[in-house]
């Protein structure tokens, strides 16, 4: 196949799949306005009014920036896993342990330039998630259960075991209470943009400037999944295991660095969400939920798709917040729609996803499986 026939392939699966979003999203539009009609409120209104206050508004968009920033990282997590035939279910205990090293780290570390120690606490956040990431995978290659069940037991597994190594290190134990009483060093800190613009833009809103980190981390893996080594093995053991085991690949220690690498990325989403917005050891205040694997499927299973999708989603988010100011709506029911656009949305993805027959559109980790 040449290049040229490989681009139009490309484009026509590209403009094919955005046809089937359109339509979707119009759909969930026309089940959107069905309710709203039934509550007694205008639908075009309504949804003028969100999409206003999400993408036309200064404060609007410093919101949806702030949203975006951890999701963009959590959604590229779950892309990798995707890409390694997987998928990944833990990325909650994972963004918990990136947030806990880089809270620690952050009150630890010497004093060091800004760039040098960010880039620092991000790597040992990666570090720390990979590891994170590594559990499931070896659950499920010990025990041949599927990685969705042990990525969700994994989350509880670290919720409770975090705290047992933290507790039985006493370096560790005493970073914990540091930071909890003084918050990270200033070093450490990513720049919120109110900062930056001297109460300009930004203000009323923690957005920081994580945003380039998050968007500059999936630039980057849509280029080294395409171009590097590592990146090829990986997506060549999904698309099929008979050629990668031709080629001289191991799909089994494939799956693990994808698992791991997935750890790592959704780690730095807890890594940002510290440095930029709390700045101490605040865990209980993050919530990551399966929204980071439905972006995903919205973005084409990409990470230049599931970057585009996070910044939309934290905008619709950013949304809400201020349509039942303009409407007698009330927040949940908001909440509903904004919760339809996303699932209408993510439905094309999750199609080819779950039901595709060839081994390219099947899904979890099947190469565990067989022997390597």
């Amino acid at each position: 196949m040449t290049s040229q026939t490989k681009y139009r392939s490309g484009l026509q699966a590209l403009l094919h799949y955005l046809a089937m979003l359109a339509l979707f999203i119009f759909l969930s539009a026309v089940v959107g306005s069905i309710m709203l009609l039934v509550v007694g409120e205008n639908p075009l209104r309504t949804y003028i009014i969100l999409f206003q206050q999400s993408f036309m508004r200064p404060r609007g968009l410093a919101i949806a920036v702030q949203r975006a920033t951890p999701l963009i990282l959590t959604a590229c997590g779950a892309v990798v896993a995707f890409q390694a035939g997987a998928i990944n279910m833990g990325l909650a205990g994972q963004v918990t342990v990136g947030a806990s090293v880089a809270a620690m780290a952050g009150y630890a570390l010497p004093p060091l330039p800004k760039i040098i120690l960010i880039p620092l606490i991000l790597v040992l956040s990666g570090c720390g998630g990979a590891i994170a990431g590594f559990l499931p995978a070896i659950f499920k290659r010990l025990s041949g259960i599927s990685e969705i069940i042990t990525g969700l037991i994994s989350n509880y597994v670290i919720q409770y075991g975090l705290g047992m190594v933290i507790g039985a290190i006493p370096l560790l134990r005493a970073a914990q209470r540091g930071v909890s009483r003084n918050g990270v060093q200033p070093a450490a800190y990513l720049t919120q943009f109110v900062d930056l613009t001297h109460g300009g833009w930004g203000s009323g809103t923690k957005a920081h400037t994580g945003i380039f980190v998050a968007i500059g981390i999936a630039l980057f893996l849509a280029w080294w999944m395409r171009h590097s080594k590592m990146g090829l093995e990986i997506r060549m053991t999904r698309h099929s295991f008979t050629v990668a085991e031709f080629a001289g690949i191991k799909a089994g220690r494939s799956f693990f660095l994808g698992m791991m690498l997935s750890g790592a990325i959704a780690a730095m989403a807890g890594a940002v969400d510290i440095l930029g917005i709390w700045r101490g050891y605040r865990l209980g205040t993050m919530n990551v939920g399966e929204k980071d694997l439905i972006i995903a499927l919205i973005g084409g299973q990409s990470f230049v798709g599931a970057m585009l999708a996070a910044l939309v989603y934290g905008g619709l988010e950013s949304g809400t917040l201020n349509v039942q100011w303009y409407t007698n709506i009330p927040r949940p029911f908001v909440d509903m729609l904004v919760t339809l656009i996303v699932i209408f949305a993510a439905a094309p993805s999750m199609i080819s996803f779950f039901s595709g027959e060839s081994e390219t559109d099947r899904l979890g980790g099947r190469f565990l499986l067989r022997d390597d």
